[in-house]
Order: C-alpha cells, then structure tokens, then sequence
C-alpha cells in the first residue's frame, strides 16, 4: 500500500508518500506561492525523490478539512483530480484527528485545534484514540472551557495553537502543554499515517468532499445582510 498524501488545509502546503508504515517522503511549504501553485510541483518533487512512480501508488489521501475553505477546495480538487487521472481510490483525512493521532501516546489527552479566524478556532479533542469532543467552530475560551475538564494536561497543537498559544497558556497555566516545534503542525505525514490504518474507507474521486463546519464568510456575510 503505498499512499501519496496532500494538505493544503492550513498556511503550510505539504505533500508525503508513504509505504507501509514507512514515511518515504515529506515536502512542506510555507512561501507566498499561492497553495494551488505550490502543490503539483511538489507532488512530481515527492515521486522523484522518493523514486516513487504513479503507477506505484494505491491511494490518494487528501486532509478534507476543518481548515482553510480555500486550502481545503484546494486539496479535495488536486487529489479528485489525480486519482481520476491514475485510476486509484481517495481516501479522505479529518485534519484534527490526524493531529491528534500524529501525537497520540497513551493517556494524554490531545487538544488540536486549527485558527477558524473570525475570533474562533476548529477544535476537538481525543485520548487513546478515542474522541472526547466533536469538531466544532467556536470561539477559544468557549473551546477551553469544554476541554477544561478533560484531564489534568492537556496537550495543545496546531496551527490554532501558534496563534493561541498564549491565551491558552493565560487561561490553563501550568496545565496547557503545546507541542514542540517540530510536532505543534503537522502535516501530509500526519495524513499518510492515518490513512494508511484506514483503507477500507477508500472512496471512489467523486466522494471525496470537503468537510466545513461553518459556511465561508461570504455566504455568512450574504445571509447576514438579508436577514
């Protein structure tokens, strides 16, 4: 089973192949490219690399969301589009719970959360594989305090947590652990790793949708002006 994963759900444009359990290959860009012009370039850079033909691979893995509404178009398109293309099964990752599996060791509760902008963030939380909290827009301290009760630590990552981290560490004191640099966002690998427990979720291009927990701003500020 070989998995070529994307992520462009968040400010960082990743690209992983993975065989097996074994992570083959990971590219992430952070640039002022646009994710759409950074993406298929990185795609042919991951399969020369890891001297990975298209035919080799069995699925396409795409991070369907929550994150970025554009991001994520981005992503189900470009994914939808290869696996057309190549005549392989998607396989769809939820952002939060590949974070949380990315980190995952036992007994600690994970607290992944994705900046939602607008003041809120996309948040959930888990343990032990486990889900404690469904995905949710909300705003932060709504967010912390429905964690808050969870354990004694709690382990914040994610970009939500880069923008946050300090008023979540006002807020839990000594109780908020963020991940270091290295894990606080990660990104395709983090996919390609949960996708690769989850093939029997394969689906064919046309069933890969993008999950939104709330509408885009415009339609938020189009509907706000006529009600």
């Amino acid at each position: 089973m070989t998995i070529l994963a994307l992520d462009t759900s968040g400010p960082v444009c990743s690209v992983a192949l993975l065989t097996g359990q074994t992570l083959r290959y990971e590219a992430r860009a952070l640039n002022r490219l646009t994710h759409s012009t950074s993406l298929m370039p990185m795609v042919d850079e991951a399969l020369r690399r890891a001297d990975c033909r298209k035919a080799d691979l069995s699925h396409i893995a795409a991070v369907v969301g929550p994150g970025s509404f554009t991001g994520v178009r981005i992503g189900v398109a470009a994914a939808q589009g290869l696996a057309r293309a190549l005549g392989l099964p998607c396989l769809a990752v939820n952002a939060l719970e590949a974070m949380a599996h990315w980190v995952a060791q036992p007994g600690l509760t994970v607290c992944p959360i994705r900046d939602a902008r607008s003041g809120q963030v996309y948040g959930a939380a888990f343990r032990d594989g486990q889900r404690l909290l469904d995905d949710s827009a909300m705003k932060l301290q709504d967010y912390l305090r429905l964690v808050d009760g969870l354990a004694d630590r709690l382990y914040f990552l994610g970009d939500g947590a880069v923008v946050q981290g300090e008023a979540i560490r006002q807020t839990l004191g000594a109780r908020a652990l963020i991940a270091p640099a290295h894990l606080l966002q990660p990104g395709a690998a983090a996919a390609a790793a949960l996708a690769a427990n989850r093939p029997q979720q394969a689906v064919n291009p046309g069933q890969l949708m993008p999950l939104y927990l709330r509408a885009p701003q415009a339609v938020r500020q189009l509907a706000k002006r006529d009600g």
